[in-house]
């Protein structure tokens, strides 16, 4: 019996899932320490499951103590373009994860990295989620509080 994915018929598809599945090219960071099984569940946990979305906290506060981000394709429903957004997971001092395909959160993470340094921050970055009108569109962000 073989490990080998054998869902696929056409033999291009199938080594395009796999070559995607082994990748050691994939753009992602995170500042979780996934050492003990433990801390290696809660790190994948906040990857594929994270509990909150970002969206739903504007106005509230989150105290950010890690960040995972990974590259996403995204796809314009109108031209059908594809392009490249960042997905962030936000994990607060409780180890609760918020989750968001925001341009404005990675401005903000990246100008939060220049000032505090990178995470882990041990007490967390009181931060309140925010959300500003850029022309038609609705950008998330983050202000340090």
């Amino acid at each position: 019996m073989s490990n080998e994915l054998s869902i696929y018929n056409d033999e291009n598809a199938k080594e395009t899932m796999i070559g995607t599945l082994t990748n050691d090219k994939v753009t992602m960071f995170t500042s979780m320490s996934a050492q003990t099984v433990d801390e290696k569940k809660a790190l994948f946990n906040a990857m594929n499951n994270p509990q909150k979305r970002v969206a739903d906290m504007i106005g509230k506060e989150i105290a950010i103590r890690d960040v995972f981000v990974e590259s996403v394709d995204m796809v314009n429903e109108e031209t059908g373009e594809v392009t490249i957004a960042p997905r962030i997971v936000l994990v607060d001092v409780k180890g609760v994860s918020y989750q968001c395909v925001s341009t404005g959160i990675f401005s903000a993470l990246k100008k939060m990295f220049q000032i505090f340094g990178m995470p882990t921050w041990e007490n967390g970055i009181k931060t309140e989620v925010a959300q500003i009108q850029k022309g038609k569109r609705n950008i998330l962000t983050l202000r340090v509080i």
